[in-house]
C-alpha cells in the first residue's frame, strides 16, 4: 500500500493512496488554524511529521498558526488512517510578533527526536533580534523527545541543564527563517534551507 500525505496550508491534510485521493480527509483543523489571507500568506497549517512508531500508535505531529497569529506544536492520535481531530495534545505555543517568518516544519531525526523549526518572529532584519537570543524559541531549531513524555529535553541538547534561563529545547540558534530542513538518509546529516533577506538564500549544513 502506498500513501501519500498532501498537507494544505487552510489546515486540511488529505491522503492518496495506491495512486487514488480519498474522498474522506486525513485531518480536518481548518476550525482551529488561520487560513492564508493572500497568496504568499506564510501562516497556516506549515508542519507534518508521523511518529517513528506511527504504525502501532498512530501519533501524529503538526505546526501550524493558529487564527490567534500563535504557533502551535500539536500531537494528534489517528486510527485506520483517520485524524481524531479532538485528540490535539499541545506541546508548544509560540506567539508570533509579525504575519511571516513563522518556520514551520518539524521532522523526526535519525536518533528519534522530533526536530521542530521556528523563524525569527519576522518584520526585516529581527528588529527585536529573537535569533540571538537563547531565552526565546524564535530564529531557532528545536530538539525534544516525545518518547516517554509529550515534552521531553534530551540530555545531550547543548543547553541541557545549564546554568542560565537558556532554553533546553534549543539545538540550533541563529536563524532567521528555516522553513524546511531534511536529514541525509545515508549519514544522518541535516541540511536547512534558510529565508534570506535582499540578495542572498542560505543553506546551513550540520
Amino acid at each position: 500500500v502506498e500513501i501519500i500525505f498532501i498537507v494544505e496550508q487552510d489546515g486540511v491534510i488529505k491522503i492518496i493512496q495506491d495512486s487514488i485521493l480519498r474522498d474522506t480527509p486525513f485531518l480536518d483543523i481548518t476550525d482551529r488554524v488561520l487560513n492564508p489571507f493572500y497568496p504568499g500568506d506564510e501562516r497556516g497549517l506549515l508542519g507534518f511529521a508521523v511518529d517513528p512508531d506511527f504504525n502501532k500508535n498512530g501519533y501524529f505531529y503538526v505546526n501550524y498558526v493558529n487564527k490567534d497569529n500563535v504557533s502551535i506544536i500539536s500531537r494528534f492520535s489517528s486510527k485506520n488512517l483517520i485524524g481524531d481531530k479532538n485528540s490535539e495534545q499541545n506541546i508548544i505555543n509560540v506567539e508570533q510578533p509579525y504575519s511571516n517568518h513563522n518556520g514551520g516544519h518539524l521532522a523526526f531525526g535519525p536518533d528519534g527526536y522530533l526536530y521542530i523549526s521556528f523563524g525569527d518572529g519576522g518584520s526585516a532584519g529581527d528588529p527585536e533580534k529573537r535569533s540571538q537570543n537563547l531565552n526565546l524559541l524564535l530564529g531557532k531549531i528545536l530538539r525534544i523527545d516525545v518518547s516517554k513524555t509529550l515534552y521531553g529535553i534530551p540530555e545531550n541538547n547543548p543547553f541541557y541543564k545549564n546554568q542560565s534561563s537558556y532554553k533546553e529545547e534549543i539545538w540550533h540558534y541563529g536563524l532567521r527563517n528555516v522553513w524546511r530542513f531534511s536529514f541525509d538518509r545515508l549519514t544522518g546529516d541535516m541540511y536547512l534551507g534558510d529565508v534570506g533577506q535582499n540578495n542572498w538564500e542560505e543553506i546551513n549544513y550540520q
